[in-house]
C-alpha cells in the first residue's frame, strides 16, 4: 500500500487533532501563523498525531491522549532527589529519563508501557527513539524495546532507520579506526567504507566514521581526519550517495548528529565551520546539489562555541534552528527566515498518516512550534 506525501502545514486540516479556541502567536513581520493546539501547565517534551508527553515541575510525567482528552500519569519524582530529564514517545508507550544532579552516574532510562515502568539503564542519557519507535538509542547503547536486546553501539555511532536497517561504524584492523558498515532487515552485513586515516589516534578515541544518518538513501556522516595541536579531532562532514560517490561538506569544528546536521528527502541542513572568517553557518542542500546559505552565526559570539543547533528539517527542505536566544524557521523560496521566536521555543516537524479517498493513506507534513507548555500548528 502505498502513502503519498501532501506538504500540509494546516494542523487543524487533520481529523485527529483536538483544538483549543484559535490563538494567534504571530510576531511583527513573521510571514508564518501560529494556532495554539493544546496547553500545558509544564513542559512538552515530545508529541505525535494522537499523544502529547509532557511534564511538571521536571517531577511528574504525563501522557495525554489528543483524540479523548485522557491524561495518564507515568512517573511522580515529587520529593524524590532525581528528576525526570528527558522523555519521548514510544511505538507502544514511553521511555524516559531519570537523572539527580549531584550523582549523574545513578542516572537511568526505563521504558514505559500499559501503565509499568522497567529500568532499561544506568549512567546513560536518552537521546531519541528510532525504528519506527521501536528502538531506545542512548549515549553508549541501543535498547530494542520490544525484545529488551541491548546494541552495543550509542547515538554518536549508529543510526536505525524505520525498515530496521542500521548504519553504524565499527573498529577494523589494524589499528581500530572506525569503518561504517550497513547491516539490513535479513541479516546481511555489508562494509560501507573504510577509514582514509589508518594510524592510532593522539587523543584516545579512534579515527574515522562517526554519527551517520540516513534518509534511506544517502548516508550523511562525519569523519574524525586529524588531531590539531591541542590534540582535538578535526571532523569532516561527509555525504555518500546511493551510487557510492562521497562528497565532502565542511570540514572543522565538532558536529553532532541530528543537533549539527540532518537529511531528508535528499535535502540536507547542516552547520558549516568556517576556520579563515571564524565563524559559523547554517546551510541547505538541495537534492540536485545546490547549497543556499540561510544564516550567518554573530560575529560577537565566540565563533567556536557559539551556540547553533539543526532543530528539524522537512522535505522540502525547509528548516528549523536555533542560534543563542533565537529559533527560526527558514523555507528554501524565501530569502530570511519566514519566523523568528526567542528560545526555548522549537520549531518541530511531524508527518502524519490518514484516511484520502478511495481508502488510499495519505501522508500529510505539519509543522508545529512548542513554546514551553504550548504547542502550536504553523502555516507558511
Amino acid at each position: 500500500m502505498k502513502l503519498r506525501w501532501i506538504p500540509l502545514v494546516v494542523a487543524f486540516m487533520l481529523p485527529m487533532l483536538v483544538m483549543l479556541p484559535l490563538t494567534a502567536a504571530a510576531d511583527i513581520g513573521d510571514k508564518a501563523t501560529k494556532l495554539l493546539l493544546n496547553d500545558f501547565n509544564g513542559t512538552i517534551l515530545d508529541f505525535d498525531a494522537s499523544r502529547i508527553l509532557w511534564k511538571a515541575d521536571n517531577k511528574v510525567l504525563w501522557l495525554y491522549n489528543r483524540t479523548n482528552g485522557a491524561q495518564v500519569k507515568v512517573v511522580d519524582r515529587t520529593g524524590a532527589a532525581d528528576n525526570v530529564s528527558q522523555a519521548k514517545l514510544s511505538a507502544q508507550g514511553v521511555v524516559y529519563n531519570l537523572k539527580d544532579p549531584k550523582l549523574p552516574k545513578l542516572n537511568s532510562v526505563y521504558s514505559w508501557k500499559n501503565g509499568q515502568a522497567s529500568r532499561i539503564a544506568t549512567g546513560e542519557d536518552l537521546y531519541d527513539i528510532r525504528g519506527n519507535g521501536k528502538v531506545a538509542l542512548l549515549s553508549q547503547h541501543t535498547v530494542d524495546l520490544t525484545t529488551g536486546q541491548i546494541g552495543e553501539f550509542g547515538f554518536n555511532r549508529i543510526e536505525i532507520a524505520p525498515d530496521g536497517t542500521m548504519i553504524y561504524t565499527a573498529p577494523v584492523a589494524p589499528v581500530g579506526a572506525l569503518a561504517l558498515f550497513q547491516t539490513r532487515p535479513d541479516g546481511t552485513v555489508m562494509r560501507l567504507a573504510e577509514p582514509s586515516n589508518k594510524v592510532a589516534s593522539l587523543s584516545g578515541a579512534p579515527y574515522g566514521y562517526y554519527g551517520p544518518v540516513t534518509d534511506g538513501k544517502s548516508i550523511l556522516y562525519t569523519e574524525s581526519v586529524e588531531s590539531d595541536h591541542y590534540r582535538n579531532h578535526v571532523f569532516a562532514l561527509r555525504l555518500r550517495n546511493a551510487d557510492e560517490t562521497v562528497t565532502t561538506l565542511s570540514v572543522g569544528g565538532s558536529y553532532q548528529p541530528n543537533f549539527s546536521y540532518r537529511i531528508n528527502n535528499g535535502w540536507i541542513a547542516y552547520i558549516e565551520f568556517d576556520r579563515v572568517k571564524r565563524t559559523k553557518y547554517v546551510n541547505i542542500r538541495s537534492p540536485e546539489g545546490v547549497v543556499k546559505r540561510v544564516f550567518e552565526s554573530p560575529h560577537w559570539w565566540s565563533w567556536a562555541n557559539a551556540p547553533l543547533t539543526i532543530d528539524d528539517l522537512g522535505p522540502d527542505g525547509t528548516v528549523a534552528f536555533t542560534s543563542f536566544d533565537k529559533t527560526y524557521l527558514s523555507y528554501p523560496k524565501e530569502d530570511k527566515p519566514v519566523s523568528i521566536h526567542r528560545s526555548p521555543a522549537k520549531f518541530q516537524y511531524r508527518e502524519h498518516v490518514f484516511g484520502g479517498p478511495g481508502g488510499s493513506p495519505i501522508r500529510g507534513g505539519v509543522w508545529y512550534l512548542i513554546n514551553g507548555g504550548s504547542l502550536y500548528a504553523v502555516r507558511i
